[in-house]
């Protein structure tokens, strides 16, 4: 069974909670859950909607819909282009009566509704037309509404028991929701993010509030585990972060757009000094302020080169919720062992949307990297070594004492403009990046249907429905890419010998295309044939789009 289901509402009523009962109550009932958020940045008399994808064994977006949940006039006619032959409309009179749309071709679900609680009425409909059991509707509805008192509860469920038993429904359905196993859980991404990050021994954490990042630093005030500062710009957020891991305390921030490009001095300044930082970069379209609300990949690029100067960094790309929760603690992880800059790359799809996991999350342990406990008086903070990374000590350690500098210096700490020095310093700072894939163990990529002649290359949100078209269309392969830089060169051989590589991505500019191409010398594969698609309207790739553009 697959399910999309739209609730559609005027900007100003930001009634998510009526989807998110719905994603509560389907993935209770073990179903795969995943989601789409589309909102005006501006609150006027726009039209949001909220999608929630069902199926009982894979997701992915679609842009048609089989049930829609509209609470105004303007979300039935904006989305009526966007049903299914006979899917299903519920609303109330008073919408019908406004709307001079043609509706024969739809199953309408309607009811006069007299009081304030719209929302509840039409999800109520929704659970009958479902089948769903009151028991469990019962359960998300105190879930989500027990904050606003008791009154408010017990009037929510005398108007589900009401339309249970005396709602009739005038058309057999066949899709019913029912019991399939045990729940599965469910996960918000930048809550996935934070709490990772907050399990695996975050110490300190430092943002501005900017969409779609925001909700990360929501979740770290809420969680009250984590010390935090909600600073005035990105400036003193990324400096507070660099001052909180020097004193030995695991540190991060997360932003987005050209907010994190105030950051870009202080981690040159990171790369420098070998002090661990690890920064989430969230996604949104742009350029300039762009429209904050919406979806496009505009930054890898940026993520790529997040600073001046001659310098390697660590670059991870979730492509799934249990990713998004492995890899803050993994970032954590490697900007201790590395002793430089981490960047967590999202976007607006992953950080505002949810999805079931699937995962346990047995990670190994906590990983501090190279660390003197008892350092001699001549101890040497940037000592030259054979892996060419030097051990830290922690705080107020005897004879640790040492100054981070943004000049070159020589092993202890000093200042110096010495030529052979300076070479060896550079080098030092580069090498200890040398065969990062082989000393981690893992292929840093996703391969699926390898035996076919083309091959799908994407990463991020794209690869819910990529693995979907792949899974149907036996000609394509997908590669996900999930660790960008380092570029795991594994990947070379997986593809070199393919007739065709297409890939998919969320920019006008190749960025992902370009990147790998020219990593991996791509051009110079006689036989290769190089394609890309992309997309850059502000929404995220639909199964419909690669039908069109894959298949034409």
């Amino acid at each position: 069974m697959k399910l999309n289901i739209r609730t559609s509402w005027p900007a100003w009523m930001w009634i998510n909670s009526t989807a998110e009962i719905i994603l509560h109550i389907a993935s209770s009932l073990w179903y795969e859950i995943l989601t789409d958020l589309e909102y005006e940045s501006k609150i006027k008399w726009w039209t949001n909607y909220f999608d929630v994808f069902i199926s009982e064994y894979s997701v992915y977006l679609s842009k048609y819909i089989d049930i829609l949940i509209a609470f105004d006039k303007n979300s039935l006619e904006r989305n009526i282009r966007f049903l299914k032959k006979w899917a299903v409309i519920i609303l109330s009179k008073k919408t019908i009566s406004k709307t001079e749309l043609d509706l024969r071709d739809f199953n309408i679900l309607d009811l006069e509704i007299i009081d304030k609680f719209e929302n509840t009425y039409l999800l109520w409909i929704f659970s009958k037309l479902l089948n769903i059991p009151l028991e469990y509707v019962n359960k998300q509805l105190i879930q989500i509404f027990w904050r606003k008192g008791e009154e408010i509860v017990n009037k929510n469920i005398n108007i589900i028991s009401e339309i249970v038993n005396n709602y009739k429904l005038n058309f057999n359905y066949n899709l019913k929701l029912k019991q399939v196993w045990k729940s599965k859980e469910i996960l918000y991404w930048n809550k996935a993010v934070a709490y990772w990050a907050i399990d695996w021994w975050l110490d300190f954490y430092s943002a501005y509030p900017m969409t779609p990042a925001s909700t990360i630093l929501s979740e770290i005030v809420n969680s009250k585990k984590v010390k935090y500062l909600q600073a005035e710009d990105e400036t003193a957020v990324i400096n507070t972060v660099l001052w909180a891991s020097f004193t030995w305390k695991r540190s991060m921030t997360a932003s987005s757009w050209w907010w994190f490009a105030l950051m870009t001095e202080a981690l040159s300044f990171a790369v420098q000094a070998e002090i661990p930082v690890t920064v989430v970069l969230s996604q949104r379209a742009g350029p300039s302020t762009g429209t904050p609300t919406y979806f496009e990949q505009w930054d890898l690029n940026l993520a790529l080169n997040p600073t001046f100067w001659d310098f390697k960094h660590i670059l991870l790309y979730p492509s799934n919720i249990d990713e998004a929760y492995y890899m803050s603690w993994l970032a954590l992880n490697l900007a201790d062992k590395y002793q430089g800059i981490v960047l967590i790359l999202i976007d607006k799809q992953i950080s505002e949307n949810f999805a079931t996991s699937i995962s346990k999350f047995n990670v190994p342990e906590i990983n501090r990297g190279k660390i003197e406990k008892f350092p001699n008086p001549e101890y040497k903070r940037y000592r030259l070594t054979f892996d060419h990374i030097s051990p830290r000590v922690d705080v107020w350690t005897k004879n640790g004492d040492f100054i981070a500098t943004s000049y070159e210096h020589d092993e202890y700490w000093a200042t110096t403009e010495n030529s052979e020095m300076k070479q060896k310093m550079t080098e030092k700072r580069i090498k200890k990046y040398d065969d990062f894939y082989e000393k981690q163990w893992v292929y840093w990529y996703e391969m699926i249907n390898p035996e076919a002649k083309k091959i799908i290359i994407t990463m991020w949100f794209t690869s819910y429905t990529a693995k979907e078209f792949v899974k149907n269309n036996h000609d394509y392969g997908l590669v996900i890419i999930k660790y960008l830089k380092p570029l795991d060169e594994r990947l070379l051989n997986e593809i070199k010998n393919k007739y065709e590589i297409i890939f998919v991505e969320s920019n006008y500019s190749w960025q992902l295309e370009n990147y790998i191409t020219k990593e991996l010398w791509l051009k110079y594969i006689e036989w290769l044939n190089i394609k890309n698609i992309r997309k850059y309207n502000l929404y995220p790739f639909y199964y419909e789009d690669f039908e069109m553009l894959l298949n034409k």
